[in-house]
């Protein structure tokens, strides 16, 4: 009997550790792929017998991340995403002109991330919110008519908030997966301004490692 007690105190103290590491506080680095939007508008419905348009605002983007978690309830997070360009392809086809707009979107991004553990588990669900500098750049294309292509593009830098929400689940000490989705806020009119940012959205799977 006294020797089961011991074989038992053994074995809880090693699942006690066990679950304590999981929730350790400390450094991570990370990697996530996942589908992208930018919330340009739609010009689609401006085709007609004469114009052709065809619009994709929608693809697959990454991310990587590092990241100190204070204690199993918050922590910071730095990460640089890159989302799918948006594109607008337009073709006069009577005139033989085509006309590209594309627009790309990366971000440097610095949250905090608030979790909230299901018990020991292994899974938390967080909420994070900060800042974002987005560099937005817009290149168009056209040809046609006999002429030589002519090019012309524009970088837009700007600060926006960034928040979003998440799932994950830890595989073992060091290794944590999670389910995140994310928005990048945008400013301004987008059909109106050349200086605008459009939200951009993300929905990312993403893996870690765990220094602590």
């Amino acid at each position: 009997m006294k020797k089961m007690t011991k074989i038992s105190a053994t074995i809880a103290s090693l699942l006690i550790a066990g679950m304590a590491n999981a929730a350790t506080p400390g450094a991570y680095i990370g990697a996530g792929i996942g589908g992208t939007m930018l919330d340009i508008p739609d010009v689609t419905d401006l085709s007609d017998a004469y114009i052709s348009i065809s619009q994709e605002r929608k693809g697959f983007g990454g991310r990587l991340f590092a990241g100190y978690n204070f204690n199993k309830y918050i922590g910071l997070e730095t990460a640089y995403a890159v989302y799918a360009n948006a594109t607008i392809k337009a073709s006069i086809q009577d005139l033989g002109i085509t006309i590209s707009d594309t627009y790309s979107l990366s971000a440097l991004s610095l949250v905090g991330k608030g979790y909230l553990p299901f018990g020991e588990s292994g899974f938390n669900v967080y909420v994070l919110g900060g800042m974002a500098e987005v560099m937005g750049k817009e290149r168009v294309k056209a040809s046609g008519l006999g002429v030589p292509p002519i090019s012309d593009s524009q970088t837009t830098y700007k600060l926006r908030p960034t928040y979003g929400a998440g799932v994950s689940y830890d595989f073992t000490d060091h290794v944590t997966t999670n389910l995140e989705v994310s928005r990048i806020q945008g400013e301004g009119d987008m059909e109106t301004s050349s200086k605008a940012i459009p939200n951009a959205d993300m929905i990312s799977f993403n893996l870690s490692y765990n220094f602590g």
